[in-house]
């Protein structure tokens, strides 16, 4: 007879996500890949809006093998209800009765209009966590706008830190912006769930994905910080001069990609050109020991460096620059992630099958601990639990099992 597997750090959780995009979708997986029981509540037919977002395998569109959905849902049950019909919002409020939480990101008041606000919620299971995710927030002038990423990072402030100081802002790639957010909204739900325990009174979070990215820990913080005490605003993408020291950062062209090099003190600085001089005597004589490095001198550098960079692999130039304590990294396409030995050997990467898409690699934990992350199973059809889910809210709601978590 088989071990059973331990339990999970999680898996007394239930989580009800009625998240319409990628934030929601990426707070309630932190939990599923943990162990909580995460019932994803989807539109009839269509499904979750990250169905229709590829890449899909051959470019062929198909609501089961979006590649986004698949990563976003691992471990998740689905269920689809129309929760505009009586039905529909009966199944979703006898489902609230056994949650620890409910994840949504409607347009503010949306819920409100189908009859399933916080106060209906509440009054279901006073120990629930609402986690309502939007784009600027359930209350203030601009709480029906909706936005896009593009309008978010714009709103929020990260494009006026990026790029430039002559040129129009630049946006950070992707998807960036959606999981910050989700996983703010992830772990403001786990202190509403830790509240609720201790308590035994639920909450209702409020995630403006603007004030999420306005309060982030990179340059804009620190912008905020600067506007308030000297009500100056820094200038987009002007750094401040190093009056000690040389430093010289930024990504490198090598013979087969492309380095990272970070040297910002004396010690880094000797060491590069200890390792880039180390057949010409005249360059090492030059350049060793300097404090400051300007004009001519400093193109002159610039160029030789380049091109030592340029004819050596960027594996390589990463490991002889390791080796001399200089930090610097090659860039790793997906494919040298994918094979990549220290991945591999972390078990960084999980294979899974799924019935429509087949067997895939998938992102494992981001943190490691015991009894944590678990491929469970990959992520769900469309309403694929939904028969299972609605029999057993209709045993739980017999006399003889009422009360009882299903």
């Amino acid at each position: 007879m088989a071990k059973p597997e331990p339990r999970q750090a999680l898996q007394d959780l239930r989580i009800v996500d009625l998240s319409r995009w990628v934030a929601g979708e990426y707070a309630t997986k932190m939990f599923a890949d943990f162990g909580a029981d995460v019932v994803k509540v989807e539109k009839p037919e269509t499904g979750s809006l990250t169905r229709s977002w590829g890449p899909f395998p051959d470019d062929v569109p198909n609501v089961e093998r979006s590649a986004l959905f698949l990563h976003l849902n691992t471990n998740k049950k689905s269920l689809v209800l129309d929760l505009s019909s009586d039905a529909g919002r009966d199944v979703l409020l006898n489902l609230v009765d056994t949650a620890d939480a409910v994840v949504e990101s409607f347009r503010p008041g949306q819920l409100e209009k189908l009859g399933l606000g916080p106060d209906v919620l509440q009054a279901r299971n006073p120990s629930l966590v609402i986690t309502r995710i939007s784009a600027f927030g359930q209350t203030g002038p601009y709480r029906d706008r909706e936005a896009s990423g593009l309008v978010l990072q714009a709103a929020g402030g990260p494009m006026n830190a990026t790029g430039a100081a002559d040129r129009a802002p630049l946006r950070k790639p992707g998807l960036l912006e959606h999981y910050t957010i989700g996983r703010t909204a992830g772990e403001a739900t786990m202190a509403g769930i830790f509240s609720a325990k201790r308590t035994g009174q639920g909450s209702v979070i409020d995630v403006s994905g603007q004030e999420v990215l306005l309060a982030g820990a990179d340059r804009r913080a620190s912008y905020l910080v600067s506007a308030a005490y000297s009500g100056m605003n820094a200038p987009r993408g002007v750094r401040s001069p190093h009056r000690h020291g040389v430093t010289f950062t930024g990504p490198f062209r090598a013979k087969d990609g492309f380095v990272m090099l970070y040297v910002t003190n004396q010690a880094f600085w000797n060491r590069l050109v200890d390792i880039v001089g180390e057949h010409d005597s005249e360059f090492h004589a030059r350049y060793h020991g300097r404090e400051t490095i300007m004009g001519t001198d400093r193109d002159e550098f610039m160029d030789y460096v380049s091109k030592w960079f340029a004819q050596r692999p960027k594996v390589a130039i990463m490991e002889q620059c390791e080796a001399a304590r200089i930090p610097v990294t090659a860039y790793l396409n997906v494919s040298e992630l994918l094979s990549h030995d220290h991945f591999r050997s972390r078990g960084a990467f999980v294979r899974g099958s799924h019935p429509v898409a087949g067997t895939l690699e998938y992102t494992g934990a981001p943190w490691r601990m015991a009894n944590g992350y678990r491929l469970r199973h990959t992520a769900p059809t469309l309403d694929q639990h939904g028969p299972e889910i609605r029999e057993l809210l209709a045993q739980a709601q017999s006399p003889a099992q009422t009360g009882e978590r299903s």
